[in-house]
């Protein structure tokens, strides 16, 4: 046959077949909403790809590629925004906050970022000044450094008010500091008996109580008398937090601690549910169920209706979380050998072991993520041990059950994180010599111990996953300040401090992959965010700055222009 006529024969056939197609098939409409050109697009998928240009649709990402190929999605309708060269990025992603005691605090008396046992007294009595009505002052956000080698008494307190109670919260949510008024109020004399999983702070001499609780059965004396919060309350705590997080360049977290009632609705999930079906949810949530010390397994029944009932769009109700020891500051932190300060001191559970492992088994056989907090080697080991042995009894499965903190692993330990598939959870904002572990954790650990604090690098190269989270509100939420610390292990706020463990620095990369696509692993929605992909959801920002085109140490200044949810700008503005 001619070769003119085999191309008009070939030509007719795919015209009529586009004819009969479009006769039975709907028209594709490949019109953008909005094209993001001019910038430089780090995808993080798996090639690590750079592209110039973003073309997004009904929410999704249509087109990642080069300014030329975007041009063929532009449409009279569609928007077009000129990123001038800043840098584009999957959104960010906190595996490990608290949003709505977070957002409850910063609504209340805030004590966050005070630097001296002088400013946070004064900021307290302001606070019981501006409220004269209130019968109680609560507070929260005081560090330990403030102290120095002092410690907390209700003294300081008393000296503001005696008559109401002044319940002051330490940032770390691990130690109330409190007046007479408050430790009468829990009836706390000299006498109580310590509950198990916590301490009372009490004079060596006298055994009279000095104001200190430490962990949540200690805690929870002095929070059992007070009114629990509303479902308003923590809406508005909710919303709060969630414009913080837009401004940071989050979009997607786990929340670390719901508490379980005992027998009422869940008001935490009552609230992240009806911000979602008023559609004013504009974060992706997986929410992790508190364990409940003492309840044992029986509590598993009513995580599972929980999670039936609230798990729908951008909330997901699949962890459990288990607040297994405390800090290391108050030695409550679980070690394998003693405290190198309190011979006679390892730090202790905060729940019986046989409950831990009965509780965890159980849970991985029904499908739950288990996100264990783990601050000491001991701890970080016997959470390893739960694990393995879940999934020895139920069987290996996509699990992603981590540890987050993570602050002090005995060497052994790290290679069996890859081994198992166990995520480490870190707090990279703390990997710095600040005064907690230049001061404080040096005599309590020793030298070889303190050795073994955040071992991020060590982790990536036995072969684990990591993932980051800020612990907010204990400390900021700012994933470019904890980025520059992962990469730098110094202060990236200035101050003169010599990096910590330098050979645990991780690359710029590997700490951005952990608050984007590692993350969104952790959280089951790598498949919808996480990277910018065609088919994913349009969760993005745009920074000031190409963060691999400055110095480490400016990593902390590049600022968030803009924030996008399913391509709706959330913070900022895109021209």
């Amino acid at each position: 046959m001619d070769l003119t006529v085999l191309k008009s024969a070939l030509i007719s056939t795919c015209l009529l077949a586009a004819v009969c197609s479009a006769q039975n098939t709907p028209i594709i409409d490949n019109t953008a909403d909005l094209i993001l050109q001019g910038g430089k697009v780090y995808t993080f998928d798996k090639q690590r790809s750079w592209a110039e240009a973003v073309a997004i649709k009904d929410g999704k990402i249509i087109y990642v590629g080069n300014q030329a190929g975007a041009n063929a999605y532009r449409g009279d309708k569609t928007k077009l925004a000129d990123l001038k060269g800043k840098m584009l990025l999957p959104a960010f992603q906190d595996t490990h906050i608290h949003p709505i005691a977070g957002g409850l605090a910063y609504d209340e008396c805030p004590l966050f970022d005070l630097k001296t046992l002088e400013q946070v007294l004064s900021t307290i009595k302001d606070c019981a000044n501006k409220y004269p009505d209130k019968d109680y002052i609560i507070a929260k956000g005081w560090t330990w450094g403030i102290f120095g080698i002092t410690q907390p008494n209700k003294k300081l307190l008393d000296n503001i008010d005696t008559q109401r109670p002044i319940i002051t919260e330490d940032a770390d949510g691990h130690t109330l500091w409190v007046n007479s008024a408050a430790l009468a109020l829990a009836g706390v004399t000299a006498t109580s008996s310590v509950p198990e999983g916590g301490a009372i702070g009490k004079d060596a001499k006298t055994g009279e109580p000095i104001g200190t609780l430490m962990e949540g059965p200690a805690m929870g004396l002095i929070y059992e008398q007070l009114p629990a919060t509303t479902i308003e309350q923590e809406t508005a705590a909710l919303l709060f937090t969630q414009s913080y997080l837009h401004s940071l360049g989050i979009t997607a977290i786990q929340d670390a601690f719901i508490e379980m009632p005992d027998s009422n609705p869940n008001k935490s999930l009552q609230a992240y549910a009806a911000l979602r079906d008023s559609g004013k949810l504009k974060l992706r949530v997986s929410a992790a169920l508190g364990w409940k010390p003492g309840k044992g397994v029986q509590q598993i029944e009513t995580m599972m209706k929980a999670r039936e009932q609230f798990s729908n769009g951008r909330l997901r109700v699949n962890s459990v979380k288990f607040w297994a020891d405390g800090i290391i500051e108050t030695h409550t932190a679980l070690l394998l050998e003693p405290y190198s300060d309190q011979p006679d001191v390892r730090g202790f559970l905060m729940m019986p072991l046989k409950e831990i492992e009965e509780g965890t088994q159980q849970l991985d056989a029904k499908g739950f993520q288990l996100h264990i907090h783990a601050i000491g080697d001991g701890t970080v080991r016997m959470a390893l041990n739960v694990f393995e042995n879940a999934r020895n009894v139920n069987g290996v499965r996509d699990a992603r059950h981590l540890t987050h903190h993570t602050q002090l692993i005995h060497p052994d330990d790290i290679p069996r994180f890859g081994k198992l598939d166990v995520i480490a959870g870190f707090s990279p904002y703390w990997a710095y010599a600040d005064e907690y572990i230049s001061v404080i954790n040096p005599p309590q650990l020793g030298a070889e111990r303190m050795s073994w604090i955040y071992p991020i690098n060590g982790i990536i190269k036995q072969g684990g996953r990591i993932a980051f989270g800020s612990d907010w509100s204990v400390s900021t939420a700012d994933p470019l300040l904890a980025i520059e610390t992962a990469v730098t292990r110094s202060s990236p706020e200035g101050e003169a401090t010599p990096p910590l463990n330098p050979t645990e620095a991780i690359t710029l990369e590997q700490a951005l992959a952990a608050y984007t696509i590692d993350a969104a692993y952790t959280n089951f929605i790598e498949d919808e965010t996480g990277s910018i992909e065609v088919g994913k959801y349009a969760d993005l920002i745009i920074l000031s700055d190409n963060l691999f085109d400055i110095p480490v140490t400016e990593i902390s200044a590049a600022k968030v222009s803009a924030t996008l949810m399913e391509g709706e700008v959330v913070y900022g503005a895109i021209n």
